[in-house]
C-alpha cells in the first residue's frame, strides 16, 4: 500500500495537455480472455471563454487476443469552436500484459501505438506506453503510466515526447466509483523540458458507474488546468459497453 501511494505521488507532481487528453484515460494493464468493448468518448476543452469550447469525440473498438494480448483500433475526430468538425487521426495498438496479478496486487504491461494522420501537415506518430496497476484492500486502485511517442513523415520533430498519467480510485458495492485523474505532458525530450508554465499540468475528480439493465459503463469527469500551457477545464464523459 505504502509503495502504491508513493508512485502515485510522484506521478501527480506532474499533468497534461488538454487538447490531446480530452478523451483520453488512464488505462490498466489487466486483460481478460475473450472481452471485447466498444466505447464511445466526449471531451470538451474551454479557455479563457466559458461559451467557447473545442470538442473532441473518440470511438474504439478493442478484443483480446488470449489473457495476455489484446488490440484495439480507434477514430478521434474534433469539432473545434471556430470550424466544424473533422476526422483528426486513426490509431492502432497492441497491448500485451507481460505481467499477472502478484499476491500483493501489482500487474503491469506494454502498450505499442501506431497513429496515421488524416490532417494535412499533420506528422504520423509511433509510441509505447508502460502501464502499472495496483489493487488495493477496500476497493482502492491505483494505476500509473509513461509514454513515449515519435512523430514520422513531414514536419515530424526530431524529438521524443514523454508524457505520464496516474489514477486513485475507490469502488463501491453499487457498482460507483470515485477517483482523481493527473494528466502530464512534458513535450519534447529536447535541450530542455521547459518550465511548469510551458507544460501542461492538468489534475481533477472523477465519477463512474453502471447502468446495469443496458450493460453500460459510464465515467464523468474535469481536469483543471494547473498551468499556464494547459486549458482551463476539460470535461470528460465515456461510455463503455461490453459485447
Amino acid at each position: 500500500m505504502k509503495t502504491a501511494l508513493l508512485a502515485l505521488g510522484a506521478a501527480l507532481s506532474f499533468a497534461s495537455s488538454a487538447a490531446a487528453q480530452t478523451v483520453s484515460s488512464v488505462s490498466g494493464p489487466e486483460i481478460d480472455a475473450g472481452e471485447r468493448e466498444l466505447e464511445y468518448r466526449l471531451g470538451a476543452a474551454f479557455g479563457d471563454r466559458a461559451d467557447d469550447a473545442d470538442l473532441a469525440h473518440r470511438l474504439h473498438y478493442q478484443q483480446a487476443v488470449n489473457d495476455r494480448l489484446r488490440w484495439r483500433a480507434r477514430l478521434v475526430w474534433r469539432d473545434p469552436a471556430d470550424g466544424g468538425p473533422a476526422l483528426d487521426h486513426v490509431q492502432g495498438e497492441l497491448h500485451w500484459q507481460w505481467l499477472e496479478r502478484t499476491p500483493s496486487g501489482y500487474s503491469s504491461g506494454l502498450r505499442f501505438n501506431a497513429r496515421a494522420a488524416v490532417r494535412d501537415g499533420q506528422p504520423d506518430e509511433i509510441g509505447a506506453s508502460w502501464l502499472h496497476q495496483w489493487s488495493l484492500d477496500r476497493g482502492w486502485r491505483v494505476r500509473a503510466l509513461a509514454s513515449l511517442d515519435r512523430e514520422l513523415g513531414a514536419g515530424a520533430s526530431d524529438d521524443w515526447f514523454l508524457e505520464t498519467r496516474a489514477s486513485l480510485y475507490r469502488s463501491f458495492n453499487d457498482g460507483l466509483a470515485l477517483g482523481l485523474e493527473s494528466f502530464n505532458d512534458f513535450g519534447a525530450m529536447g535541450v530542455s523540458f521547459g518550465s511548469f508554465d510551458e507544460q501542461s499540468h492538468q489534475l481533477g475528480p472523477v465519477v463512474s458507474g453502471e447502468i446495469r439493465t443496458a450493460e453500460l459503463e459510464w465515467s464523468i469527469g474535469v481536469l483543471f488546468g494547473l498551468s499556464d500551457g494547459a486549458d482551463d477545464q476539460d470535461l470528460m464523459l465515456r461510455l463503455e459497453r461490453a459485447l
